[in-house]
């Protein structure tokens, strides 16, 4: 009310409106601008600052020439047939010339058509450098800056009254604004590259390697790598196992995939599995690699990625912004397949030599088990009987010797660790085995069908193939003793807020919000819609409850269009005494133009001489009116009792 009270009298030149109008949409932009275009902006802005009065020619030529200078030094080295060819950076060059443009136009101090239009033009180019949540907000923020400094224009530059009229406008668009965004028949770009697309921070990412070194898989950080969406609910966590990459050769300290040149078996393996199948959506931030991660099993590729026989999704590039994708997997711990002769060697390949206490151990289990399942059980039963510790900071291990280094030595480690190990000491039993990167789900980071994947979760298990199954193996379940302790890439402060349940939940529900918000407006597609649209044939209760969503977003409208339609008052008297003024004017006694409030109740008086009792009454009220306005500190006492007076005068009924 008081910012209303504020800008009740505050008026500007349609100048002024257009710059505040060009400073709003150009503020986003300027993180994006070079340094030699920075320059340009500056210098412009100060000459409009310290000088009144319209420039002359030669400075505007001055303008255009140094505008040419800052554009050829910002995109120095990017002018090449194919970096002109790239949308980004064509765009880059449209922004910078409409700059030089609107700077020499501005320099006149004539408002022409050109400048009018130009900040429609500049929101609508930052759609394409800046996206997300975030970008979404000030957009809205910027649409309605714009319709009020637009109204103020027409209203010869009353920015309250402009305020309130774009408030107006705004409620009543809100409501056609969201039935035309939902059913309004989409169009679908295939290879659209443009638009809200969210951050392009950089995740850890797989990227086909598995170190036991220095080197070894661990990202203690929060930042999160992927959010899914499931259909249904979110399975639990034993399940939530999200391939990233297979792994089968040893080299020492670290692991490798069969090299791509290799010509294997063609064809995704069988899955002969009448599992029910689930369905979910993932956001894959950037990573900067080719993997695509999926549950445990996908029943088929991603959209516009490769899946191989090793269930590992690809895409052609690397992903260097946010990548969405819907996927269908059985949600199973073991599947049928069939290995061609190279996957089968190499899957059984091992140096024997290099690890003898486990050899030794080894050779006792092969002398009581004859089978690989039992040989695989007993091999689980081993690891349990070591005491292993599970720590995310473990000691060193002997390189050439890691799997003894680990069983017997150190008995420390995390997921590569263990999972080394087993599927070294599963080889060595002659079991094919192989290691999965990728990230393990967890129920507890999840609200609704809402699931968030941080870099922390990233994961390593074995695999071993059985009775010509591949089955899956947690081998940090093994572990007899759990090391907590707080990583050293994080502070006090923040171990303390994120220990916190209450915090955690909080957090959990905003990401749940922006998820929601991104999937269903940022990225809401033809394929969305009509999924929506067959939501509503279907159910019933879903067609009650938007329905009712809608009713109730038509009433906040319409509740704001009333709360900014009234009439904002300078005093709290002039607001009191509007009561008494309606009731007289519907009774036939009408205020003339420009008629001030003490004339009106003059001629009131004047003209009704007879009806003494209301001329009495009405000069009253205009004596407290008048001692009550004109007072040098009005008391609250005052104020009160002319509100009295006010609505005695109101039950008066013989005007």
């Amino acid at each position: 009310m008081k910012f209303l009270v504020t800008l009740q009298n505050t008026k500007f030149s349609s100048l002024v409106l257009l710059d505040l109008a060009y400073v709003v949409v150009l503020a986003p932009l300027l993180l994006m601008l070079k340094v030699p275009m920075l320059v340009f902006v500056v210098l412009v802005v100060a000459i409009l600052v310290f000088s009144s009065k319209p420039a002359k020619s030669w400075l505007i030529v001055v303008i255009f020439m140094l505008g040419g200078i800052a554009i050829y030094l910002s995109l120095y080295g990017a002018f090449s047939f194919r970096g002109l060819s790239r949308l980004k950076l064509f765009l880059e060059l449209l922004i910078y010339v409409l700059i030089v443009v609107v700077s020499m136009q501005r320099l006149t101090r004539e408002i022409n058509i050109y400048l009018l239009l130009s900040p429609f033009f500049f929101l609508a180019l930052s759609l394409f450098f800046f996206y997300g949540m975030l970008m979404l907000i000030y957009v809205i923020f910027e649409v309605f800056f714009l319709l009020w400094m637009i109204l103020s224009h027409r209203m010869q530059g009353d920015i309250l009254e402009g305020f309130r009229a774009s408030m107006v406008m705004f409620m009543y668009s809100l409501p056609w604004v969201v039935v035309l965004f939902i059913f309004f028949p989409r169009i679908s770009f295939e290879h659209a590259s443009y638009g809200f697309k969210g951050e392009t921070v950089q995740r850890m990412g797989h990227d086909g390697t598995m170190y036991l070194d220095n080197k070894a898989l661990l990202v203690p950080s929060d930042r999160i790598v992927m959010e899914v969406g499931f259909e249904k609910k979110i399975p639990a966590s034993h399940l939530l196992y999200f391939r990233g990459s297979m792994l089968y050769i040893d080299k020492k300290n670290h692991w490798e995939p069969i090299p791509s040149f290799v010509k294997r078996k063609e064809g995704l393996v069988e899955h002969k599995v009448n599992n029910e199948k689930t369905h979910y959506s993932v956001t894959l931030y950037p990573t900067q690699k080719k993997w695509l991660y999926l549950l445990d099993i996908p029943t088929q590729a991603a959209k516009e990625s490769k899946l191989d026989r090793d269930l590992i999704s690809t895409v052609k590039r690397k992903i260097r912004e946010p990548m969405h994708y819907a996927a269908i997997s059985t949600l199973r711990s073991k599947f049928y397949d069939t290995l061609d002769d190279y996957t089968l060697k190499i899957s059984t390949a091992v140096h024997v030599n290099h690890n003898p206490k486990t050899l030794e151990e080894v050779l006792k289990i092969q002398e009581i088990h004859h089978t690989e399942a039992k040989r695989a059980n007993a091999l689980v039963k081993f690891f349990q009987s070591q005491s292993l510790t599970y720590t995310l900071k473990p000691e060193a291990l002997d390189i050439n010797h890691t799997t003894d280094s680990f069983l017997f030595d150190t008995k420390k480690g995390y997921c590569v660790h263990f999972a080394s190990s087993f599927v070294t000491m599963a080889r060595m039993l002659g079991i094919p085995a192989r290691l999965v990167t990728g990230y393990k789900g967890d129920i507890s980071n999840g609200l609704k069908n809402y699931l968030v994947i941080k870099e922390r979760d990233a994961h390593a298990w074995a695999e071993l193939y059985i009775d010509k199954h591949w089955v899956r193996y947690e081998t940090t379940s093994t572990a007899s003793h759990i090391e907590t302790q707080a990583h050293s890439n994080q502070t006090k402060d923040t171990q303390n807020s994120m220990s916190s349940p209450l915090m955690k939940k909080i957090n959990l529900y905003l990401m749940y919000a922006k998820y929601q918000v991104e999937t269903w407006i940022l990225y809401y597609s033809n394929i969305r819609q009509k999924q929506l649209l067959g939501y509503l044939k279907e159910n019933p209760k879903f067609i009650f409850i938007f329905i009712s969503s809608f009713i109730t977003l038509v009433l906040v409208t319409l509740i704001f269009t009333v709360y900014f339609k009234r009439k904002v008052y300078d005093n709290k008297a002039l607001e009191s005494v509007q009561a008494i003024l309606k009731i007289l004017q519907e009774r036939g006694f009408i205020r003339k133009k420009n008629e001030t409030l003490h004339q009106y109740f003059l001629r009131y008086c004047e003209e009704n001489v007879d009806k003494e009792a209301g001329t009495r009454l009405i000069t009253q009220l205009d004596d407290s009116y008048e001692k009550l306005v004109y007072a040098d500190k009005p008391t609250n006492l005052a104020l009160k009792d002319f509100k009295k007076l006010v609505k005695k005068a109101t039950k008066f009924k013989t005007y």
